[in-house]
């Protein structure tokens, strides 16, 4: 099959053997290159773990309230984005960005707090790295969502946390 992700602009075509289920190895090509991808884990909430040429990635897909895509966290990593069928190809994009952005930050994969760099009551802009989050010996930016005045710091340095803990909420 053949799709074409749009994000930020730049296009990218990529085509997966024909009836591909992603079950075990297989092989997908973004723009000509040849990539090796095995599935790791599935799960149900939509988390999805894979290794692309030996390198680990953990996908998640948000959905909005009608069950359409309206983002996907990238090891952690936050891209608004909705799902357009044209043609047989499906266009994923940056989703115009609200003002009504939720500042409320949880993890999906259990981990370790390396360092907190934000407390509460401190300000912070939109992008700033407000905590390394480490899983599955990675570590990942914790960013800020929106720009604002932190409300609620749910972690500390050193706290292993859950899926789906508070890490902080931004007001």
């Amino acid at each position: 099959m053949k799709y074409r992700f749009q994000v930020h602009k730049r296009a990218f075509d990529i085509e997966t053997a024909p009836n591909s289920t992603f079950q075990s190895d297989t092989q997908i090509r973004v723009e000509k290159t040849p990539f090796q991808v095995q599935i790791a884990e599935s799960r149900e909430n939509e988390i999805l773990s894979f290794f692309v040429n030996r390198r680990i990635y953990q996908i998640k897909i948000e959905r909005d309230l009608e069950g359409y895509p309206s983002g996907i966290y990238v090891n952690e990593e936050y891209y608004p984005a909705y799902l357009l069928k044209i043609d047989k190809l499906f266009y994923f994009k940056p989703r115009p960005q609200r003002s009504t952005r939720s500042g409320l930050v949880k993890t999906f994969i259990p981990g370790y707090i390396q360092k907190v760099f934000f407390q509460t009551g401190d300000s912070v802009q939109e992008g700033d790295i407000v905590l390394i989050h480490e899983a599955m010996k990675m570590e990942n930016e914790i960013r800020a969502p929106i720009s604002g005045i932190i409300k609620t710091m749910g972690v500390k340095e050193g706290d292993n946390v859950l899926a789906n803990r508070l890490l902080f909420e931004i007001e």
